[in-house]
């Protein structure tokens, strides 16, 4: 063992502050639409009706934060970032074309919002939008805060007095249809609507990058970097390069994230982040493992690493960092036991049945003229045999067309429950909860020829859950305004099922990861029982998005339910994307727990054409006190330790 210190102590470097109460405070900026003044200590409109904008040009590559207060907001003030200097110049009295991304406050002043134009500075549409507006009012005095790092945003507004934060988008150049933007710093513009003067913005101040302080000590293969850092309110870094090549690993207090990136000669490129509890001022262990084609980031005391990214060129690398750290490099022993590698077969809509020794793997087929539920067999989790078609719909069936198909188990009979409509209907209005019964896990499912639906309520979804005491419940998803979860009770009896309850309401779309250019979706919702609580996993914005999962917990099986702070516990980023629609793997045989989920075939793809993965679960206490912490060890694309069985 070797212990070295690397980078040096570094402050935050201002380059440029702003706070408007002197004559001369808008020497740097140029109006380039509209008219704009420093007036009480802000930068504000002087007309009323349309908006104004000035341009502010400065000297940082993007890798920086920005600052700054909008007070007595009066809704419609934003700030285009990373853009590219010279298209606002060219604004007409008609239209003023300012280009790049816009972090905003919308003209109804309740919406924050990230937002973006096209490389000729017209307006394309918004990446993510508020949905809880009446947390803004106006008059409100806001904060904004944008940090860019490389192609890799996050955007928070919070209240100037409290300092809780309102809103918060994050965002990954590329992941949005609406996005065509160069993404360039070079220029900001501040943009208000014009309302007479009242709303403003002032305490403008921007932060460079901290420079990487790369040393001579080096991360050999099957060697750990081990170290021990004070979180701070700045994003801090520790890089593996060599000839200028390689990744960077961030922790960041003030966004509660720690995040990957490929470094390209001192650029970094946002690869993944993972969502946990870091304080200011508190101290983290961090660990670091070069595995040869793997790189491997523990943080904190998890069992698991939080982010594996992967490495096509096996070396050892230099290390650097962006502030003093000592750090200890060990030898470990590389794992050469039976490993899986994600994907692990094809198909959408998983669900995973534990039956008689084996698991049942039932999934969404559509290859053939009619939808058809297939099913795959197998010992491990990992190695799928075809087992044929479990369920089959034809010319003569009462349905035409279905999704998400969930499969139970109860007194020798197993259901299958799936979102369908009635022959000939067609838009989301028109589905149901459907279901089918056999007596086998391998089918044929048979539905019931008098009542095949559940409800009479348009919904979708049906993941069954079947508690300690033997009730059945299946949770929905009802429409208004977005997808929202509801939980019913079920009476299962020879291959019939039937309603107990009526449905009760538990999961609304609320939170910047459940709001994407889509629609405001929390849907899926399956129930896993830990500690006494009812851990309810769902899938958090739209299939064709980047949509992740996330959970929250309950005493009662029917609520209410509480999200937990730190969402989505599984996350798509650069190398898997779409990792959403979950079900638990429940086998009594198995040391861990499990999730099978489906995600997009290749990258952005935003269609029907899916992977089935497979990731362990596990649970930690919570720093609070409250119910256990469920954490989830993936999305992985590496290769991971096989399933274990108990006596085996």
């Amino acid at each position: 063992m070797a212990t070295y210190n690397i980078g040096k102590a570094q402050k935050k470097i201002l380059t440029y502050e702003n706070n408007f109460t002197s004559a001369d405070a808008m020497r740097d900026f140029t109006v380039v639409y509209g008219e704009m003044e420093v007036k009480d200590g802000a930068l504000r409109t002087v007309k009323e009706g349309g908006h104004s904008t000035a341009l502010l040009e400065f000297a940082n590559k993007p890798n920086f934060v920005l600052e700054t207060d909008f007070v007595n907001h009066q809704g419609g003030g934003g700030i285009f970032f990373a853009g590219v200097p010279g298209y606002a110049r060219s604004s007409t009295p008609e239209e003023d074309r300012t280009a790049g991304y816009y972090a905003f406050v919308g003209q109804d002043g309740l919406t924050g919002a990230l937002g973006c134009t096209s490389p000729v500075g017209r307006w394309n549409g918004n990446i993510t939008a508020s949905r809880n507006g009446d947390r803004f009012y106006i008059g409100q005095d806001l904060h904004f805060y944008i940090r860019v790092t490389g192609d890799y945003i996050i955007y928070t507004v919070s209240d100037c007095g409290s300092g809780e934060e309102l809103y918060r988008a994050e965002y990954h150049k590329g992941d949005s249809r609406h996005d065509g933007s160069p993404f360039e710093s070079g220029s900001i513009a501040i943009r208000i609507n014009n309302d007479g003067g009242k709303g403003g913005f002032t305490n403008l101040k921007l932060y460079d990058a901290k420079a990487v302080e790369m040393s001579d000590a080096t991360l050999g293969i099957a060697q750990k970097l081990t170290a021990k850092v004070t979180a701070t309110d700045y994003e801090e870094k520790i890089v593996l390069a060599k000839d200028g090549q390689g990744f960077a690993f961030s922790y960041d207090a003030k966004a509660e994230r720690v995040l990957a990136y490929r470094y390209l000669h001192g650029k970094c490129l946002y690869i993944a982040q993972h969502a946990m509890q870091l304080t200011v001022g508190n101290t983290y262990d961090y660990i670091i493992e070069n595995r040869g084609d793997v790189i491997a980031l523990y943080f904190g005391n998890d069992k698991y690493p939080v982010i594996e990214v992967q490495n096509k060129k096996p070396k050892a690398f230099n290390i650097g960092s962006t502030d003093a750290v000592s750090v200890e490099i060990s030898d470990f022993a590389l794992y050469d036991g039976p490993t899986y590698t994600n994907p692990v077969t094809y198909g959408a809509d998983p669900e995973i049945l534990y039956h008689d020794g084996t698991f049942h793997l039932y999934t969404l087929d559509q290859t053939g003229p009619y939808c058809r539920v297939r099913v795959r067999t197998s010992k491990n989790l990992y190695d799928w045999e075809e087992a044929g078609f479990a369920f089959e719909i034809n010319e003569n069936s009462p349905i035409h067309y279905f999704m998400s198909p969930n499969v139970f188990h109860k007194d020798g009979w197993f259901y299958l429950l799936i979102a369908s409509q009635f022959a000939g209907g067609f838009g989301p209005t028109e589905f149901r909860i459907f279901y089918a019964s056999a007596k086998s896990p391998l089918g044929p499912f048979v539905m019931n020829p008098q009542k095949p639906n559940v409800n009479e309520v348009p919904e979708i979804g049906g993941a069954p859950f079947v508690d300690d005491d033997g009730r059945v419940y299946i949770t929905t998803v009802r429409f208004g305004g977005g997808n929202h979860i509801y939980i019913q009770e079920l009476d299962a009896k020879d291959g019939v099922l039937s309603t107990k309850r009526e449905a009760v309401h538990c999961i609304s779309p609320s939170e910047h990861y459940e709001i994407d250019e889509y629609a405001p979706i929390s849907e899926g919702g399956v129930i896993v029982k830990h500690g006494g609580y009812y851990y309810m996993m769902y899938a958090s914005g739209h299939f064709r998005g980047h949509y992740g999962e996330s959970y929250a917990i309950s005493k009662d099986i029917y609520g209410p339910y509480t999200k937990y702070k730190y969402n989505e516990v599984l996350a798509s980023n650069r190398y898997i994307d779409g990792v959403g629609d979950c079900m638990f793997v429940t086998c009594p045989d198995l040391e861990e727990q499990y999730v099978v989920y489906h995600c997009h075939s290749d990258r952005g793809n935003k269609g029907f054409d899916r992977d089935i993965c497979i990731d362990r679960i596990y649970f930690v206490p919570s720093e609070d006190g409250g119910p256990d912490v469920m954490k989830v060890y993936g999305p992985t694309t590496t290769p991971t330790p096989a399933p274990k069985f108990k006596n085996k």
